[in-house]
């Protein structure tokens, strides 16, 4: 790794600590106190004749011991160390008293403290760039109170002394903007102000019919490209404007806008003052940027610890805004997995070879397309689930959408409603018709706490499982009507994948339910989660049985789940399994005379009827 310069400006600890407005640092030890000077940065791990002499030193990688990491950076000269805030910081070495109720982290700071270093964590939901790119703007901003009375002005007052300093230099009235065209500062408005200056400054933001019109023009994408001041002239009642980007290297953090609309010019040196201005506010600008979106890391690190039950509860609820008795619910959007089809075989159904006639293999285009679809269909859901109604968190979690809904006393329909929804944008995106296979939508019950509401995400899970399993399941089981009446037929008899009803809508496999719908087949399929390892573990003549017909196709396998979901009425089974009774009676006598299996036993009975819901469903 490589040292950073910092630049020698005089940041102390304390200065940085004041520019981290986002909180992505935290002091656990200052031994020296706080106005210890950074002169720099070390990112990693430096050899032995690099020094560290007041560099601030981020433990970035896989060290082989934190506390041996720490020594070494106080002894070869650092001002402070930051660590990532885990648990699995070291635990205090035996000659090192860790400090009562120090946690997790006293063992390093019990040997920060000995060896006279300030130590600091990064944010969990922060990664090394935050702080990297926090130091180096601290820095930045720390220097830019030093060099001219425009800088000075702005040390002491932000973005609304710059505002007022760049007016006073240029002689206009001053916008100091984001990249999404929200005002962040403004000189003081006068009465001759245009009409556009003043709808902006009351509404906070740049009107959409503005920002249009500006890209239309081209005058944007000149913005976005050039460093130099740009001018517009003045034209009808919208007064003359000189603009300058703000950026950090190639990075465009926002602009400034001044507007000649006292009446008179433009100051001679008016460009100039941009250009410095423009300097000036970019580290205002890049902490403005890390507090806005460490807001919003720090939301979504709740929102994912609060779904998982992981961590402090109650602190992820109020970071989240949600008062500890807010009762709500989880809905999940899961799309089928494309690493399967959309109508998977259960695993019990013997393996068919393809017809001379099969097309070739699908080019690896096509996998890309249906992840564009997917991914399409899954962000438009989020912003759908976003939308529905005011308070609700949405989080993307690997390709599924997750909502957290806060549910209104006498409201709780408005959770199965959401799914509702979801399914049915999903279905008029087409994306099962486009290969991606549907989307599942499952509603976990309400809870009454947010503190409670990993449990409502594990129902919503369970019933999207339930949902894609039943789904599978009636694909693949034979029509009514199809193949020999006379008993010829085999039961592997299958209706082509997306044939039939696909949508939840009564007349086929739903794709969305709630945990209070599908009742006791989620309890079931808690169930069988939990015998799964003892019945993995097992032998005897059920296991035999089991194992072998599968390991040759399934056909007992399936015929017995057939009469055992029929209450082991022989008619009613083999109508299932579009077989004659005689032939079903023949499979059931197989099963006994050639594994040893009583099927009048209840006990047998109950070990098969877990055996074959396990064996052709595949573990959660």
């Amino acid at each position: 790794m490589t040292a950073r310069a910092t630049r020698d400006t005089g940041l102390t600890l304390r200065e940085l600590l004041a520019f981290d407005e986002g909180g992505i640092l935290r002091l656990l030890l200052a031994p020296s106190g706080q106005d210890v000077a950074i002169t720099g940065m070390i990112i990693g791990e430096e050899g032995a004749a690099r020094s560290y002499e007041g560099r601030i030193v981020l433990a970035v990688g896989v060290l082989p011991s934190v506390n041996d990491f720490i020594r070494e950076a106080a002894g070869r000269g650092a001002a402070a160390v930051v660590l990532r805030d885990d648990p699995s910081l070291d635990p205090a070495p035996e000659d090192v008293p860790a400090e009562p109720g120090a946690g997790a982290d006293a063992g390093a700071v019990a040997v920060a403290e000995r060896a006279g270093v300030a130590l600091l964590a990064r944010a969990a939901w922060a990664d090394w760039d935050d702080v990297a790119t926090l130091v180096r703007s601290a820095a930045a901003y720390a220097g830019a109170g030093r060099g001219d009375r425009m800088a000075d002005v702005t040390a002491g007052g932000g973005l609304a002394a710059l505002a007022s300093a760049v007016a006073e230099f240029t002689g206009g009235s001053i916008t100091i903007e984001d990249t999404a065209f929200r005002v962040l500062a403004y000189s003081a408005i006068g009465p001759e102000a245009d009409e556009l200056r003043r709808s902006t400054i009351l509404g906070g933001r740049v009107p959409d019919w503005r920002v249009e019109e500006l890209r239309r023009s081209g005058l944007l994408r000149t913005l976005w490209s050039s460093d130099e001041v740009i001018h517009r002239p003045a034209d009808g009642s919208s007064p003359e404007r000189l603009i300058i980007a703000i950026r950090s290297g190639r990075e465009m953090l926002g602009s400034i806008w001044a507007a000649a609309d006292a009446g008179g010019p433009f100051t001679e040196g008016a460009a100039r003052a941009l250009r410095r201005a423009a300097e000036v506010a970019v580290p205002y600008l890049v902490q403005h940027r890390l507090r806005e979106s460490g807001a919003r890391r720090r939301e979504e690190h709740a929102l994912r610890a609060l779904l998982a039950g992981r961590g402090d509860m109650s602190t992820h609820a109020w970071t989240l805004g949600l008062a500890p008795d807010q009762p709500c619910a989880v809905v999940i959007a899961d799309p089928t997995d494309l690493g399967h089809p959309a109508n998977p075989a259960p695993p019990a159904a013997p393996p068919t070879a393809p017809p001379a006639t099969a097309p070739a293999a699908a080019p690896a285009t096509a996998d890309g397309q249906r992840e564009a679809v997917v991914e399409r269909t899954m962000g438009l859901l989020a912003v759908q689930a976003v939308s529905y109604r005011a308070g609700i968190r949405v989080l993307r979690d690997g390709g599924r959408v997750m909502a957290l809904v806060p549910v209104r006393r006498g409201a709780e329909r408005d959770v199965l409603a959401l799914a509702r929804e979801l399914d049915t944008l999903a279905a008029s995106l087409g994306g099962a018709a486009q290969g991606a296979g549907p989307v599942w939508v499952g509603a976990g019950p309400v809870v009454p706490s947010p503190l409670r509401a990993a449990d409502s995400r594990a129902d919503a899970e369970l019933v999207v499982r339930v949902l894609r399993e039943r789904a599978a399941s009636a694909a693949h089981e034979p029509a009514a009507g199809v193949g020999p009446a006379g008993g010829g037929g085999t039961g592997d008899d299958r209706r082509p994948a997306g044939e039939g009803p696909a949508a939840g809508d009564g007349r086929g496999p739903r794709r969305y339910a709630s945990a209070a719908e599908l009742g006791a087949a989620l309890d079931v399929q808690r169930v069988l989660d939990a015998v799964r390892p003892v019945w993995e573990r097992g032998s005897g003549p059920v296991y035999d049985l089991v194992r072998a017909d599968l390991a040759s196709g399934g056909e007992l396998v399936r015929s017995l789940a057939a009469y055992l979901d029929a209450s082991c009425d022989v008619g009613r089974a083999a109508k299932r399994l579009v077989l004659h009774p005689n032939t079903l009676r023949y499979r059931l006598r197989r099963v006994r005379d050639r594994y040893g299996v009583d099927l009048d036993d209840p006990d047998v009975r109950l070990m098969l009827t877990l055996a074959v819901r396990l064996a052709t469903r595949p573990p959660g």
